[in-house]
Parts: C-alpha cells; structure tokens; sequence
C-alpha cells in the first residue's frame, strides 16, 4: 500500500510539473512507458505528453485510458486523443477518433470533426459540424470556439466574435476562447485587444504553449516576446513554429548567429516549412553568406512559388553579389508577390542606391512611400536617396517623417544625426 501512495504522489508531482511547464520531457516520456492504472491520472499524463509534443507517447497513453475506462473520462481521453492527432497534423486519423466518440457523446464528437477540418483551414466543412453539436448543445463551449474560428475564415466576422463571446461568457476561465478570438481581433486591426485576450490566454493556461507562442507572436521582437518564446520552448522543446520565432526575434534584434541556429532548429523539426526556410535565407542574408542564402530561398520557393519573403532575400543576396539588374527584377517580383509589404520596395532602393543607381532608387523610395507613408524605413530611405542628391528639403521631410512614422523599425538616434547633418 505504501508503495502504491508513493507511485501516486510521482504522477501528482509529475503532472503538477508538467501544467507549469517544467516537467522534462525525459520524465513524461519514461512515465508514459508505465502509464497510472488511475483512469484521472492517466488523463492527465496524456495531457501532459501531448502539450510536451510527445504526441505518439501521448496517443498511445490516452487510447488505453479511452478504452478501459468508462463514462466522462473515457471521452475526455478519446477527445484528447483527437486534440493529439490535430496537433500532430494527423487530420484523418483525428477523425477516426472524433468518430468513435458518436455513439457515447454526439456532442463532443460533431465538435471534434469541426476542429479537424479547422486543422486544414476547411471552414465550410468545419461550421455544419459545430453547428450540428450546438443545435444539441446551444451553450457547449468547445463547439463555440470551433464556430468562432470557422466563421473568422469565412469571413463573416460579427457572427465570429458573437460565438467567441459567447464561449466567453460560458467559461471565462479557459484559454481556447480568447487565444482564437485573439486572431479575429488582430484581423480587424484591433491589436491591443488582441495582445489584451492572449495575455488572458496564457494566464489562463501557464502550461500550453500555444498561448504562450500567440502573444509572443504578437509582440514586437524584444525581451518579453523572446521570453515567451523560451517558455513555450521549455514545455515544447521540438516546438518547430517556436524555433522559427525565436529565429525572428532575434534577426529583428540583430543577433544574426542565434537567429540562423534558431531557424535552422527549426527546419530540423520540419524541413517543408517554406516560411522557416526562407526565415533562414534572410538570416543568412544578414550574415553577407549570398551563395548559402541563395540556396535556401530556392528551397523555400520550391516549396512555395510565390513566397515574398523567400524571394525578398533571392533578391537581396543577388544584390549582395553585385549583379543589381537581376536583383531588380526579383525585387519586383517579391513586391508582387505581397503588395501589403513595405519591405520589397525598401530593399530596392537601398540596393540601388549602394550600387550606384540613383534614380531607380528614387523611383522604389517614393513607390515605397507613397503605397506605405506609415513605414519609416521607408521615408529613411527616401532620405538618403534624396540627401544623396543634394535635395536637402526632401531628406529632411522624409527623415522628421521616419521618425514619426508608427510602423517599422529604425534607429532613432541615427535618424536624428542624418537630420542634424544636412544643412
């Protein structure tokens, strides 16, 4: 008996561990090898495994507690196991699971078909399912958010915030809820509300690391968005959307070294993710490697044609080789390829400039700051184009603009003594 009370009191340690988020993922993975005969206990070590990304150990945990054992705890266990294949992106697998959960519980299991199609962004398929369980369940919590979530795809953007807000006013103590309606809110342009619900989020849930990546991607690369990062890490060591973060962080920051192992952790998880690769390549960029930079922005375009921000650094590492006139045509490429971002533009003309063609220059700079007047690199760059030129009204404007402008990053001090220079 003792013994018994003391292999209990390790799980209880275990899983109290592993909701803070400092569980080792060593430890979660030898406790799933002799998983708690307590059906709770097992519920919560496949919880645990799950959130530690240690989804085959997780499944495997949650499949045995689902089938010997009986009433709510063996449908939380299946719809875990189902929340598992999601994360792992295992979306047909997932469905089997949502479809053993019909007889027992209708509810959960037309919820958890809504949130396997919603992995794949199926939004169509996703909202007759949630619609389906809250015809039966008009307040059920999960089916809401997946509701809210469907019709943020859909575009139908009041009825997603009521369905949020109705989750919401149903558990204001969960994390799901305001994470998604987060999303919805940063669409509309609301970022402080958005930044607001996903620090609810993460108080809400300490030990998931999702939250904990949202709002760190959510905030300006810096110390508190880096720490976040590091925290989801710590829960989630192979977290490959983490490492790439990080990876970001850190290049915004300058630190170029950390930021190429940051990437490259990442691709390491999962080497079909275009954005980490073309991630990579703009570090890589920042480190004057062109050759190596080239290559991997072929890889990310391979995976993505039309990927601005892989052809974004096709065409700063071409710069960088010297040859400007090719450069130029992939810089008009990377601009179409995403005509919201300022940075195609900006990166032209900087290029231009260096390479000794200011007038081309001139003609990115003003595109850049006609089509983006709230970017500062871009008036800074209208500034040296324009001091370069001996057009001392113009630089002056662009620069006082450059510091005024609300998006972007720019070193203030140094604007200010290019202003103080020109006379």
């Amino acid at each position: 008996m003792n013994g018994i009370r003391r292999i209990n009191r390790v799980w209880v340690g275990l899983v109290v561990l592993a909701l803070t988020g400092t569980a080792a993922a060593e430890d979660l993975a030898a406790a799933a090898k002799n998983p708690p005969k307590d059906p709770e206990a097992a519920l919560a070590l496949g919880r645990s495994l799950r959130r530690a990304g240690l989804f085959d150990e997780g499944l495997k945990v949650l499949r045995g507690v689902a089938g010997r054992g009986k009433g709510d705890v063996a449908v939380a266990a299946r719809y875990e196991a189902a929340r598992t294949l999601i994360a792992a992106s295992r979306q047909k697998d997932a469905l089997k699971e949502c479809a053993a959960l019909k007889t027992p519980a209708p509810v959960k299991s037309e919820t958890c078909v809504a949130e396997a199609h919603l992995l794949w962004k199926r939004a169509s398929l996703a909202l007759p399912a949630a619609d389906r369980a809250l015809a039966a369940a008009s307040d059920d919590y999960d089916a809401l958010v997946a509701k809210g979530r469907a019709l943020r795809m859909l575009g139908q953007n009041a009825e997603s915030d009521a369905a949020f807000k109705a989750a919401l006013a149903k558990d204001g103590s969960r994390h799901e809820a305001p994470m998604f309606h987060a999303e919805l809110l940063s669409g509309l342009g609301k970022g402080s509300e958005a930044i607001a619900a996903l620090r609810k989020a993460v108080a809400a849930a300490p030990g998931e690391p999702e939250p904990l990546l949202a709002l760190a991607s959510a905030l300006p690369a810096g110390a508190e968005a880096a720490e976040l990062t590091n925290k989801a890490l710590a829960i989630r060591s192979k977290y490959g959307a983490a490492r790439a973060r990080l990876g970001e962080i850190e290049l915004e920051l300058g630190k170029v070294a950390e930021a190429i192992a940051a990437f490259r952790a990442a691709i390491a998880v999962d080497p079909k993710v275009a954005d980490w690769q073309a991630g990579l390549a703009r570090a890589l960029v920042a480190k004057n490697d062109w050759d190596e930079a080239l290559k991997v922005s072929a890889l990310a375009l391979k995976l993505v044609g039309n990927h601005a921000l892989a052809k974004l650094a096709e065409a700063d590492a071409i710069a960088g080789k010297g040859d400007i006139d090719l450069a130029i045509e992939a810089y008009e490429k990377a601009a179409s390829y995403s005509r919201d971002n300022p940075s195609p533009l900006v990166h032209a003309a900087r290029a231009c400039l260096a390479q000794n063609r200011p007038t081309t220059a001139r003609a990115f700079a003003d595109r850049a700051t006609q089509s983006f007047a709230d970017f500062a690199p871009a008036w800074e760059v209208l500034g040296d184009v324009a001091a370069l030129a001996k057009d001392r009204a113009t630089a002056k404007a662009a620069y006082q603009k450059a510091l005024g402008a609300p998006r972007g990053r720019v070193d203030k001090a140094a604007l200010k003594k290019k202003l103080a220079a020109i006379k």
